[in-house]
């Protein structure tokens, strides 16, 4: 089954509060924006791709810090992770985090 743009990401805290990370990307696969909400007072603030050396997402290289509001991450970040098309993006476990 084809990926369908965009692919969204959305987990509530214990509270019923809202992080959601929204990646937007072509046919193709490249990513082209990434765009996050979390509500004010969420527990979580920050998205963590795969996990560290200690088999924890806290101690993953690649995590995103996630700011109150709606707000547009810098597709560099991504990138700079390795990941420039959804495919690479999804290999990773996804977790949102404190």
């Amino acid at each position: 089954m084809a990926l369908i743009s965009p692919w969204t990401y959305t987990t509530r805290d214990y509270q019923g509060l809202t992080l959601s990370v929204t990646i937007n990307f072509t046919l193709a696969g490249l990513i082209i924006s990434i765009t996050s909400h979390k509500d004010p007072g969420c527990q979580y603030s920050n998205m963590y791709f795969g996990l560290g050396a200690d088999g924890t997402p806290d101690t993953t290289h690649t995590q995103i810090p996630i700011a109150d509001g709606d707000n547009t991450i810098g597709l560099a970040i991504l990138n700079g992770f390795g990941f420039t098309t959804i495919q690479q993006a999804l290999t990773a476990q996804f977790t949102a985090g404190p």
